[in-house]
């Protein structure tokens, strides 16, 4: 073996002090990326972001205002069912329980409800004319 020089580092005694020294840079930058704001995808998480805690119908209207300047859409543009997940509420009730149980605005509330309709409720699946048991068309 030959003798290890300031330029060429022992390999064993680098490798834990190496890792400790990658963790130091790593460790920062994962912090800062889950402290970045999360930013609403959709009208309806906008209206989830904004409006639990709402006080008062006229600041519920002014949130729902500013989510439609954002997402111009409305709750029509929101697919049925896209909040559903692993980590997502199982259904809008769940959704609308956790999130408007400390809004006082009745309006509010109604909203938060049908953001968490839309986001969390599976959609539905109407039956065809055939699936019922009606003739088929004639053309």
């Amino acid at each position: 073996m030959f003798p290890f020089t300031p330029e060429m580092p022992n390999p064993i005694l680098c490798r834990g002090i190496c890792y400790i020294a990658r963790m130091r840079r790593t460790i920062p930058a994962l912090l800062l990326l889950a402290t970045v704001p999360a930013f609403a995808a959709n009208y309806a998480t906008c209206l989830l972001d904004a409006l639990p805690g709402t006080q008062n119908d006229v600041a519920a209207h002014a949130a729902m205002q500013v989510c439609q300047s954002k997402h111009p859409g409305g709750l029509e543009a929101v697919q049925q069912g896209s909040g559903r997940g692993i980590f997502g509420y199982n259904s809008g009730a769940e959704c609308t329980a956790k999130k408007a149980g400390d809004t006082r605005s009745q309006r509010a509330a109604y909203i938060i409800g049908a953001a968490c309709r839309r986001l969390y409720d599976e959609p539905v699946r109407y039956l065809t004319d055939e699936e019922v048991g009606f003739p088929p068309a004639r053309r």
